[in-house]
C-alpha cells in the first residue's frame, strides 16, 4: 500500500511517504503560519523524489486534530481534493495519537497541545489503548486522571509550558517531560495509524476534528443564548 501522509494539525508541516510501514521520504518544516504555501510544492517533492505519480498513490492520510483550527483546514481540504481526484481512500488519525505512537515502551503516554488558560487538548494511551478520550480540558483535570495511574508517564508536545503544575500533581510518578524538539511529529505515527484506519465513507463529509468550538462560534452564542446545536457544531471543508 502506497500511502501519502499530511500532518498540517500544528506548528510543524509534515509530508510523508510509505509503502506500507516502510517511511520512503518525509518533508517536514518548523516555520509557523506557512503551510498554505509550502503544502503542495512538499507533496510534490517527495512523490519526485520516490519517482512516484499521484496516480501511483493507493491512500491519503491526514491529520484530523485537535490543532490549529487553520492548520487543519489547508490539510484536510488538500487531503480531500486528492482523495476524490484520485478515487482512493481517504483516512483521518488523531494528531494526539500521532505523538502518543512516537514514544516507544508499555508506559503511560500524555500528548498535549497547549490550548491557553490553564486548558489543554489531551489525551492518554497506553500501549496503543486511548485510556483517556482526546479532549479539550482543563490541564487540572487530566492531570487528576494521571494521578491515579500506575507507571512511568511521558508527556509528548506541548508539556515543558506546564512543567511546573504536572510535577506538582504527580509527585510520586516517573515523569518524563518531553522538551519542544523532541516532540514534533516525525511521520512515522501517522504512517503506522494510517494503515490501521478504515477510510472515511465519503469524502466530503470528512471534517476537521477541532475538540472546541471556534472564537467565531462562541461569538455567535453569546448572542444566541440557548440556540447550541451540537450536530453543527464543524461544518464541512
Amino acid at each position: 500500500m502506497k500511502i501519502l501522509a499530511i500532518d498540517t494539525s500544528n506548528q510543524p508541516l509534515v509530508v510523508s511517504l510509505a509503502e506500507n510501514d516502510k517511511l520512503l521520504d518525509q518533508y517536514e518544516t518548523n516555520v509557523p503560519r506557512n503551510h498554505s504555501v509550502d503544502l503542495l510544492p512538499a507533496i510534490q517533492r517527495v512523490l519526485a523524489t520516490a519517482g512516484w505519480s499521484f496516480q501511483g498513490l493507493d491512500r491519503i492520510a491526514v491529520a484530523q486534530g485537535p490543532g490549529s483550527f487553520t492548520g487543519l483546514r489547508i490539510g484536510i481540504t488538500v487531503g480531500k481534493v486528492l482523495a476524490d481526484m484520485l478515487k482512493i481512500d481517504l483516512v483521518g488519525v488523531s494528531s494526539l495519537a500521532v505523538l502518543a505512537e512516537q514514544v516507544p515502551g508499555d508506559g503511560i503516554v500524555v500528548p498535549l497541545f497547549d490550548a491557553r488558560n490553564d486548558n489543554v487538548f489531551a489525551g492518554v494511551y497506553q500501549a496503543g489503548q486511548n485510556l483517556y478520550p482526546d479532549g479539550h480540558y482543563p490541564l487540572k483535570q487530566v492531570l487528576t486522571f494521571l494521578a491515579e495511574q500506575e507507571g512511568p508517564i511521558t508527556f509528548i508536545g506541548d508539556g515543558q509550558h506546564f512543567t511546573e503544575q504536572i510535577k506538582a500533581a504527580l509527585p510520586k510518578q516517573v515523569l518524563t517531560i518531553l522538551a519542544e524538539g523532541d516532540s514534533l511529529p516525525d511521520g512515522k505515527g501517522i504512517i503506522t495509524l494510517a494503515q490501521q484506519a478504515q477510510p472515511v465513507a465519503n469524502v466530503a463529509d470528512f471534517n476537521p476534528n477541532y475538540l472546541r468550538k471556534t472564537q467565531a462560534e462562541l461569538n455567535w452564542l453569546n448572542e444566541h443564548p440557548g440556540e447550541d446545536h451540537p450536530e453543527n457544531y464543524v461544518f464541512e471543508v
